[in-house]
């Protein structure tokens, strides 16, 4: 049990630290390269999407690893005979899909529930960080309302129709 809890520490630590780097190069390092604020936000997105499959990755080898290497138990159902196989465990470990064509037997049961844990976090903190970022980079155009105003995000109507509407009322109060 020790080498399990052991395995799934330095799992969760390689895995927490490329996901602050990608997230440090992606607040940091990537704003130096002029790019639309929709091409940033695609490339982002690809990043993440290319962190986490590499995050994955990392948790197939530690499967492999307890498995093969230190005995720490197997997997029932569907054979695993390559890497492809432990890659979709971990995948669908990863992101909490939990297919149960492939199951833990052993203390691989404490390694599969931490990269599910694990999964969420690095997950929610990815989308946590896009939506930040899209706060900050998306420009929302402002909604067209019944009356023919205009209206942004917050409700608040445009400033130039604010100021018609302002001027036409000073004028008919005279």
């Amino acid at each position: 049990m020790i080498l399990s809890i052991v395995l799934s520490l330095l799992a969760f630590l390689v895995t927490a630290v490329m996901h602050l780097t990608a997230l440090k190069w992606c607040s940091g390092g990537m704003a130096r390269v002029p790019m639309w604020p929709s091409m940033r936000v695609l490339a982002v997105l690809t990043l993440l999407f290319v962190v986490h499959m590499l995050q994955v990755g990392v948790f197939a080898i530690a499967f492999a690893l307890a498995e093969r290497g230190l005995n720490l138990g197997t997997f029932a159902g569907e054979p695993i005979k390559t890497m492809l196989d432990y890659y979709y465990f971990s995948a669908i470990t990863y992101t909490s899909l939990g297919i149960g064509d492939i199951f833990p037997i052993g203390h691989l049961r404490f390694l599969t529930g931490v990269e599910a844990l694990i999964g969420l976090l690095l997950i929610a903190w990815s989308a946590s960080f896009l939506y930040a970022m899209m706060n900050r980079l998306w420009v929302w155009q402002p909604c067209m309302l019944p009356d023919g105003t205009s209206q942004d995000m917050s409700g608040q109507t445009s400033a130039p129709q604010r100021q018609e509407r302002e001027a036409g009322k000073d004028s008919g109060n005279a």
